[in-house]
């Protein structure tokens, strides 16, 4: 993937210019999906994957953050990212098994962690499909 690319070129689907009438989040998306895919910051790819935009790649760029620190809190709590991506509808990651196994390699890895305040993330997991 081209990381210099913006999201509304690398997804392919025709979002309309907001307008005076367009709600502040709609701009918001419409903002996020014009800047460079490289630049997007986790913040950004969890409002992105929470609202399902352009998850070919917003998923893919959240889940490297993921791998790297899975219970880092980036916009509301520690974890949001991870559950972000584990609300991502079911059909998604059977398209994408290979985004799949690294999300449940990430799962696994948390269930041998002592208990915690993660746990409350691993009643949406044992929903994960992988």
């Amino acid at each position: 993937m081209d990381r210099d690319r913006t999201l509304a070129h690398l997804s392919h689907d025709d979002w309309r210019s907001p307008d005076s009438s367009s709600t502040q989040l709609y701009r918001d998306l419409c903002a996020l999906r014009d800047l460079p895919v490289g630049q997007l910051t986790p913040t950004s790819l969890h409002l992105l994957v929470t609202h399902q935009v352009g998850l070919d790649v917003t998923a893919l760029l959240a889940l490297e953050h993921v791998e790297r620190d899975p219970l880092g809190s980036v916009a509301l709590y520690p974890g949001d990212l991870l559950a972000a991506l584990l609300r991502v509808d079911h059909s998604f990651w059977s398209d994408h098994p290979e985004l799949l196994a690294r999300m449940s390699a990430v799962l696994d890895r948390l269930r041998v962690l002592p208990d915690g305040d993660w746990q409350l993330l691993m009643s949406a997991a044992d929903q994960f499909p992988g």
